[in-house]
């Protein structure tokens, strides 16, 4: 399989500055990767977070880094004749209302927030992600001898989205059977 892709710099967002008079910190972290190529192979991609070493044998634990995983449904190869898979050949006219060439790279996202907030707790400022690329068996053995094994993205991004503690404290959803029934 391809090999792992480590990602450095990540920035991660300060505590929130209790002096404030309205604390803000983020409730919710996502990673998010950008243009991923799905022209290959199906595989899962296990994220790793502050483990450069981390591979396929690396334990899905807290303790390892582990933060997630996504999955890629790979397109296999092309059979069709020559520049069928290739999404820029089709062009863009102002009249063409077909659906986007299906093999356009995609955007994938994996939750972090726990993750994310445990390292800045423990004094973080930035965090790798290293990116293992697992492929599944099936697609290896249904797949042609030219489809390409390795793991293609243009970046990656961390993306925190922010509430207010009092505003989200107001907010909270009440438990579940403690309202009446009109």
């Amino acid at each position: 399989m391809a090999d792992p892709v480590t990602v450095e710099g990540l920035q991660l967002p300060g505590r929130p500055d209790e002096e404030t008079p309205e604390p803000i910190d983020f409730d919710h972290a996502d990673l998010q990767f950008h243009n991923v190529d799905h022209s290959g192979h199906s595989y899962e991609v296990r994220v790793y977070l502050n483990n450069p070493d981390a591979n396929a044998d690396t334990g899905r634990d807290e303790a390892q880094g582990y933060a997630g995983s996504f999955h890629i449904f790979g397109h296999g190869g092309c059979y069709g004749e020559e520049g069928h898979c290739d999404p820029q050949r089709r062009g863009k006219h102002t009249f063409d209302y077909r659906l986007p060439h299906p093999l356009l790279p995609m955007m994938k996202s994996v939750e972090v927030t726990g993750a994310v907030k445990r390292l800045r707790d423990e004094g973080a400022e930035q965090v790798s992600a290293t990116l293992v690329p697992i492929r599944y068996e099936s697609s290896a053995e249904l797949a042609g001898e030219d489809v390409k094994d390795e793991l293609t993205l243009d970046s990656v991004s961390l993306v925190t989205y922010e509430t207010s503690v009092e505003a989200s404290a107001a907010q909270a959803p009440e438990p579940a059977g403690s309202r009446a029934q009109a």
